[in-house]
Order: structure tokens, then C-alpha cells, then sequence
């Protein structure tokens, strides 16, 4: 009596067997965080000059700014502490006043 063949079982095999003799790819390394420096420093009064002049520009743009400001900095040095998180939840809160919860979900679902 002849036995069946099993096509399934002959392609589970020979996979098996390609796979057995593939090279494993090298590991890609993480992406370096490249570290943006000023060519010059500044100092802590000349950033509060900084916005002080813009305040009294157009308070408009000096409130968006300044929450950009904070928010960059939050995500540059990361949101370590749950503290960091509610400042995060609070300056979304302050973009988005009119659809706060929106944003919050949205910006955590991406993170």
C-alpha cells in the first residue's frame, strides 16, 4: 500500500530547513539622540528677556511659544516621573481647552 503525500508537511520541512541555514541580520543599534547645543550660552535672564519682549508683543504668541517651550523640553529630557506627566496632561489641557480629553488620548496613544 502507498502512502499518501502530504504537501503541507513536505513545505513545513523544507521551510524549516531554509530557516536552519539563513543568517541571522545584524541587530539595528537604536538611533542616537543627537544633542543640540548653542554656539553661544545663554543665560537664564536673557531667556526670561527673551520672553518678556515677546509677551509684550503679542501675549497670544508669547503663551503658545512658551507652552511649546516647556512641552519640547518635557520630551527632550523625557517624562520620567508621574509628575512630568501631569505637567504633559496640563500644558495639552492648555492647547486644547475645547477638546482637552481628545488630545490627551491622542498624545498618549502615540507615545
Amino acid at each position: 500500500m502507498t502512502k499518501r503525500k502530504n504537501p503541507l508537511k513536505d513545505l513545513d520541512s523544507f521551510l524549516q530547513q531554509e530557516a536552519s541555514s539563513i543568517i541571522e541580520p545584524k541587530k539595528v543599534a537604536p538611533a542616537e539622540k543627537h544633542e543640540v547645543r548653542a554656539s553661544t550660552s545663554v543665560s537664564k535672564e536673557e531667556i526670561l528677556l527673551y520672553f518678556q519682549k515677546l509677551a509684550d508683543e503679542d501675549e497670544q504668541t508669547f503663551k503658545t511659544v512658551l507652552l511649546d517651550v516647556i512641552q519640547k523640553s518635557l520630551e527632550f529630557h523625557g517624562i520620567k516621573r508621574s509628575t512630568d506627566k501631569m505637567l504633559m496632561n496640563t500644558l495639552l489641557y492648555l492647547q486644547n481647552q475645547d477638546n482637552w480629553k481628545e488630545a490627551i488620548a491622542e498624545y498618549w496613544s502615540v507615545k
